[in-house]
């Protein structure tokens, strides 16, 4: 039974409801006009942002950073450039516990939302509205959108953009990949970039190897990564390590015994260094320098370079030369303490050389204690060591270039407690050393192809990265004459040829005063043979030469051998390597070259491949290769380049090596001598005001460059010469590099005869005379036999010359 009940209609009930129907209809309609704008508002601003925004394809396809890698051409890492962006690890390889640590701490809804949370959504909107309040991204979306598409600046426009953004990362990538590129992609600090360089970098270990601990510790570093890492902001790092673990146990990630023994761990992390096999910053940066050029920062995205750089060789050239410059500072005396701390207990004391690295196996020591005859010193590990008398009685007192104080008598003699002084390794005990400030480089390169196998372009590349080996021009002194007596030998004169070492004027106008050369060691030995010239470094002798044979035809033979004729004298300076010339280590490694394989011109390289991580190839370089006499097969010429060109006869090349030959064996690179090797050959250099010092070699396979002198071309010494300061780090080196290099034969080539002569006179010695030597003609040019009471020809005797003359 259905019971109807009817309220009275009222006059006051009707008006009511018309009244609220009055006030009502206003509101709707502007609510719904509110909605209508805010609809279309947001509409616009979509339309607006949406062709700014990045398409999705770039979190698909992203491509992982790694840092650039060198390698010798045996495998050895020796030089890493750019972040350390490691092969990415599979989501799968990250510890669970890592990944709870990222979603309780940045994005605890990270599996729920759509890339945006509108929860946290207001919080982060108020942030960006107060001018004196920052924010970060408020999903893990968001922050990749911000890394991968966005700068860090915290302005609305940028805010929405990364809000469209994660919608459309969240609509083509599933959750797993969104939060694998994440932690492969977010900064560590201390250049690591994911998770699995900065387990490397701060525990030098595998992400999957690390503990609970640890693993907050890097969930922690997202927030502030250069300023908040365990190193830089310890204090920080480890509140915010602390702060990751409570949210962990507050989200039940973590048991509570966990968080316990978590929370009491202390700060293990400190920075490993990269695994570089055979540290070579000069070739290395040499390399980037050039792959740089031609490819921009995409060398920092995977790139993998070999080179022609023999590892064995490398570390030989670095061992040579540093031992040859320590050796150059000693002999020219101690210069005293790099500086002085307050003598206190050890940690003190050497927390106070925090500011001196060791340098070249040179470490960093404050001394403590002064005995008789040692002192004792304290190292930057706070541990001890002890210098006796035989490790520091070299340091007389460095007064100038060509002058020392007395030998010291007690250890008090040489240091004071305080000083700050270098000490190396001597044995089993320590030796006082110091910092060179002589520099010096070498260049070896193979003789057959070009390719580099050690460089050296300094004392210390960390300090100065300047490339003396590469960049410095410097005069070649007598080690130029090479390629001047080259040129004579295609001009008509032979070894044997009879030229005056006597003194010469040479008068010009526009000098103020006649130029008068002189020989090195300021005598003159009248006549000698153009062979005996050339290994006693006869300056001389070397002038006549070129007047014979005219500074023209030189300088065309010089640019042969790949030298700039603008930087090439075109006076008599030319014949003794001065003047305005202007040459580096490389250019002299790879003239010598051409004596060494033969007569041809190889193009020095360094870089033999380049290639990404997925092993494929950028760059193969291909460069001609000596092949002389062998006969390559059709096939095998088909692959290889063709033969590098020959600049100079196969006869010239051999006269030359027999010449240079010499100057090792009876001249001024006797020294060699030790070496015990009869295929090797070289010339020193040396310039009249020992500014620069030189000497240049080669085995037939292998040509070697030394140079050693000031950057700022002061004077090495008066008693400095090529034979004293460059020849010894030429000898080390090349015991090293020659170890396992058979000896070669040079074979007589075609053309040229060996005939006995009279060295007196140059002419076809007598069958009975005692003093006859052997000498290679080219066998157009043997000279005349020798006529009784024969005098040598006085070629360019004693005598005026006018600068017309010269060229």
């Amino acid at each position: 039974m259905k019971i109807h009940l009817k309220l009275p209609s009222l006059p006051g009930v009707a008006a009511l409801k018309a009244g609220l129907r009055r006030a009502v209809r206003p509101v709707l309609w502007l609510a719904a006009a509110g909605f209508c704008g805010a609809a279309l508002g947001l509409a616009s601003v979509f339309l607006y942002l949406d062709p700014q925004i990045p398409p999705t394809a770039t979190y698909s396809d992203y491509s992982f950073e790694t840092p650039l890698r060198i390698y010798t051409a045996d495998g050895k890492l020796m030089g890493e450039f750019g972040d350390r962006r490691l092969i990415p690890v599979a989501l799968a390889d990250v510890p669970q516990h890592f990944i709870d640590a990222l979603l309780d701490t940045e994005d605890k809804r990270f599996y729920e939302h759509v890339g945006i949370d509108f929860i946290s959504l207001a919080n982060d909107i108020v942030g960006l509205l107060a001018s004196d309040v920052r924010t970060g991204a408020s999903t893990i979306t968001m922050q990749l959108a911000k890394v991968v598409s966005f700068t860090h600046e915290q302005v609305f426009i940028r805010k929405f953009k990364e809000m469209i953004l994660a919608l459309k990362v969240e609509r083509d990538l599933t959750k797993d990949e969104i939060l694998e590129l994440y932690v492969n992609i977010m900064a560590f600090g201390k250049h690591a970039y994911g998770v699995q360089a900065a387990a490397h970098t701060y525990y030098g270990k595998p992400v999957g190897e690390l503990t609970l601990a640890q693993l907050a510790m890097l969930a922690g570093v997202v927030k502030k990564p250069e300023g908040g890492n365990p190193i830089n902001g310890p204090e920080w790092a480890l509140e915010r390590r602390n702060l990751v673990l409570r949210r962990m146990l507050a989200q039940g990630s973590i048991e509570d015994a966990e968080y316990r023994q978590a929370v009491a761990a202390p700060i293990t992390a400190r920075v490993f260094s990269r695994e570089i096999d055979l540290p070579a910053p000069y070739p290395a940066e040499w390399v980037r320098q050039r792959l740089y050029e031609r490819y921009g920062a995409d060398i920092y995205s995977g790139f993998i370079a070999h080179t022609t750089v023999d590892a064995d060789r490398q570390a030989a050239a670095q061992r040579a030369l540093r031992e040859g410059l320590i050796d150059y500072d000693r002999r020219h005396g101690y210069r005293g303490p790099e500086g002085r701390v307050a003598a206190a207990d050890p940690a003190l004391t050497a927390a106070q050389l925090a500011d001196h690295r060791p340098i070249n196996g040179l470490e960093p020591a404050a001394v403590t204690d002064i005995a008789e005859r040692s002192f004792t010193a304290v190292r930057r590990n706070a541990e001890t060591a002890v210098v006796d008398w035989e490790g520091m009685r070299w340091a007389r007192p460095f007064l100038t270039v060509d002058s020392r104080g007395p030998a010291p008598k007690t250890a008090a003699d040489v240091v004071s407690v305080g000083d700050v002084v270098r000490i190396a390794r001597d044995g089993d005990g320590w030796r006082l050393g110091q910092l060179p400030e002589i520099q010096g480089a070498l260049v070896a390169l193979d003789s057959r192809t070009g390719g580099v196998e050690a460089l050296v372009g300094g004392w210390d590349f960390h300090a100065k990265q300047f490339n003396h080996a590469l960049q410095a021009g410097r005069q070649p002194g007598s080690s130029f004459k090479p390629v001047v007596y080259s040129a004579a030998l295609e001009n008509g004169v032979t070894p044997a040829t009879i030229f005056w070492d006597s003194p010469l004027v040479f008068n010009d106008a526009n000098l103020e005063t006649t130029y008068r050369p002189r020989n090195d060691s300021n005598d003159y030995r009248g006549p000698m043979p153009l062979r005996e010239a050339l290994f006693r470094s006869r300056n001389l002798v070397s002038k006549r030469v070129q007047l014979r044979v005219r500074s023209g035809p030189v300088i065309e033979h010089a640019v042969r051998f790949g030298f700039d004729a603008a930087m090439l004298p075109r006076d008599t300076q030319l014949a003794i390597g001065g003047g305005s010339m202007a040459v580096s280590p490389m250019d002299m490694a790879s003239a010598y070259a051409v004596f060494a394989n033969g007569g041809f011109r190889v193009e020095p390289h360094v870089i033999s491949r380049v290639e990404r991580l997925d092993g494929s190839v950028v760059l193969e370089s291909r460069h001609p290769q000596v092949c002389d006499p062998c006969q390559p097969t059709e096939e095998a010429a088909a692959d290889s380049p063709a033969q590098p060109p020959r600049i100079i006869s196969e006869r010239n090349a051999f006269v030359m090596d027999s010449m240079l030959r010499d100057v090792i064996k009876r001249g001024t690179g006797r020294r060699a001598r030790v070496l015990e090797r009869p295929d090797i050959g070289g010339k020193t250099g040396t310039l009249d005001d020992a500014t620069d010092t030189w000497f240049n070699g080669y085995h037939p396979h292998l040509a070697a460059s030394v140079w050693v002198g000031f950057s700022d071309r002061r004077p090495i010494g008066a008693r400095e010469w090529g034979s004293t300061a460059a020849l010894p780090v030429w000898i080390d080196f090349m015991r090293e590099a020659l170890a396992d290099e058979p000896v070669v034969q040079r074979l007589i080539p075609d053309g040229v005869v060996s005939v006995r002569v009279d060295p007196g006179t140059g002419t076809v010695a007598s069958a009975d005379s005692p003093r006859a030597v052997f000498e290679y003609f080219y066998e157009e040019r043997v000279p005349q036999r020798a006529r009784p009471g024969m005098r040598p020809e006085r070629i360019d005797q004693p005598g005026r010359v006018r600068p017309e003359e010269i060229f």
